[in-house]
């Protein structure tokens, strides 16, 4: 888990200039098959190219301006790879990646 709040804390700081306090970054991990996942979350176009189902972890943290921000990471099950990464800010998609 340590790996996943440190990683969020470096990326809320460089990609969005947010600072983050690690203690109040909240977190879950779930298996999820594609006909759970709503295109907001994931683009149809996106979601094809990723493992059915997949294991998607998250990291939620609410800033001093009330605004939630969430990483949703896709990750290989078996070899823990990171593949996929969804940026949200108040519910809404701001950035997507696919990861090499």
């Amino acid at each position: 888990m340590e790996e996943f709040v440190e990683w969020f804390v470096h990326m809320m700081k460089s990609k969005f200039g947010v600072e983050v306090q690690p203690e109040r970054i909240g977190s879950e991990s779930t298996e999820l098959y594609h006909d759970e996942i709503d295109e907001a979350l994931i683009p149809p176009n996106h979601l094809e190219k990723l493992p059915d189902p997949l294991l998607f972890q998250t990291l939620i943290y609410i800033d001093e301006e009330e605004n939630e921000w969430i990483a949703g990471i896709v990750i290989n099950e078996f070899s823990k790879e990171w593949l996929y990464i969804v940026w949200l800010k108040n519910g809404e998609a701001v950035s997507y990646s696919f990861l090499d």
